[in-house]
């Protein structure tokens, strides 16, 4: 039986090792979003109920328990935000109890082909998340940091779909920006037909965005031709690309700048390239998505199924090509970082001389693990935001202790 929890653990694992038995009987993970205030709304005799997040996430805590799910679960009073993984009956029956619930009314459901689209399964399962539930309500389902947001209007971003997306990276005409966090954009990014890589903005977490948009993207010159967001499962963009959109039509110096967004992000859009390969339309090197996708569980990063994909990173200690993710060996850095099987065998790595020397100094005095931002964390912050902060969200607070979004644990 799996465990509930409701702390979440300080730093995602990035690799592990299946020993249930989804080894036998296969095994999914799904990521999958619903903001209420986004079409398609729910009917009028079930609004009532999305006031109620701790029943909704009492709905799922007891399918996590009763089908040995693993993953993560926030629910908030604006919708719910969940990654989950168990074995394929276990997501089957799972699939079929969110089909007849309240919370998925209005939600296409009927076809495999509308759950899909809608769950975005990839190979997994609730190993790739310890054998853990972590649901908690909180006060936004993905912390955009800016309180009590929610977009104008939900239309005035052009949700386009996956093989719009692609046409669009083909023809180059349009500025591309990765909503992700910098770790992930590391490994993997989308390029237009030119060659040109996604601009891909140095923020930690996303929070920081409403910040990097105020600071780096109002007022440039470089975002005035129409602009192409993207993230992981398309939830970020959400609010995301709704955010920025506000703020360029606000904003004087800008022209009405058309904002574009990737439905069901790149999962969507690499689960569209393995059709089209599959039936000959394509081949792998037609993606305009290089490498492999980070995701916030520990397979670590996942690349289009039995494809082998091209390393667009280096490996942080010896810099040979590399897509294998680690993270920095001082303990209370947790930094993630690209990092090869020999090095990683051979003691792994640094960030930085910052965190190589505070660990000689921690073994040196028999002390505890130090927390703190590093020298290369503070460079990069300061290339974001140079000595006065963030205008907006999350800017130089370091780590946050715990997860002020929290408002109940179950």
């Amino acid at each position: 039986m799996n465990n509930i929890i409701t702390k979440a653990d300080n730093s995602d694992p990035v690799s592990y090792t299946c020993k249930c038995s989804a080894q036998t009987e296969g095994g999914k993970i799904l990521l999958f979003y619903r903001y209420w205030s986004n079409a398609p709304t729910l009917p009028t005799e079930h609004v009532t109920k999305a006031e109620d997040a701790d029943t909704l996430a009492r709905f799922h805590e007891s399918l996590a328990s009763q089908l040995e799910l693993g993953g993560k679960f926030r629910v908030a009073k604006e919708g719910f935000n969940i990654t989950l993984g168990g074995t394929s009956p276990s997501i089957a029956a799972y699939i079929e109890e969110c089909h007849k619930h309240w919370s998925f009314s209005n939600i296409d459901l009927t076809t495999e082909e509308a759950r899909h689209e809608y769950f975005k399964p990839t190979p997994g399962c609730a190993c790739a998340f310890g054998n853990k539930a972590s649901i908690r309500v909180t006060a936004e389902i993905t912390p955009l940091g800016i309180t009590n947001y929610s977009p104008s209007s939900w239309s005035n971003v052009i949700s386009l779909s996956p093989p719009e997306f692609h046409d669009i990276c083909k023809d180059g005409s349009m500025r591309l920006i990765d909503v992700r966090n910098h770790y992930e954009s590391r490994i993997g990014y989308f390029v237009t037909g030119t060659g040109e890589v996604a601009v891909r903005p140095a923020v930690r977490r996303f929070s920081q965005w409403p910040g990097y948009v105020a600071r780096h993207v109002l007022g440039n010159d470089l975002y005035k031709a129409p602009i192409a967001t993207y993230c992981t499962g398309g939830i970020r963009c959400e609010k995301g690309a709704r955010w920025m959109q506000e703020q360029l039509a606000a904003n004087a110096s800008d022209d009405d700048v058309p904002v574009y967004t990737l439905r069901g992000g790149i999962v969507a859009y690499q689960a569209w390239m393995e059709q089209e390969i599959e039936q000959g339309r394509k081949k792998p090197e037609d993606s305009y998505f290089k490498g492999k996708m980070y995701v916030f569980d520990a397979r670590g990063a996942i690349a289009p199924d039995g494809e082998t994909c091209e390393k667009v990173s280096t490996c942080h200690r010896c810099g040979n090509g590399e897509d294998r993710l680690g993270k920095c060996r001082r303990a209370g850095c947790n930094l993630v970082l690209v990092v090869c099987e020999a090095c990683e065998d051979d003691g792994g790595c640094n960030c930085c001389e910052d965190c190589r020397a505070t660990e000689d100094k921690i073994l040196q005095d028999g002390g505890s693990k130090e927390r703190g931002m590093c020298r290369c964390e503070s460079d990069r912050e300061r290339s974001l935001w140079g000595d006065g902060g963030a205008k907006l969200g999350q800017g130089k607070s370091g780590r946050r202790k715990g997860n002020k979004n929290t408002i109940k644990q179950l």
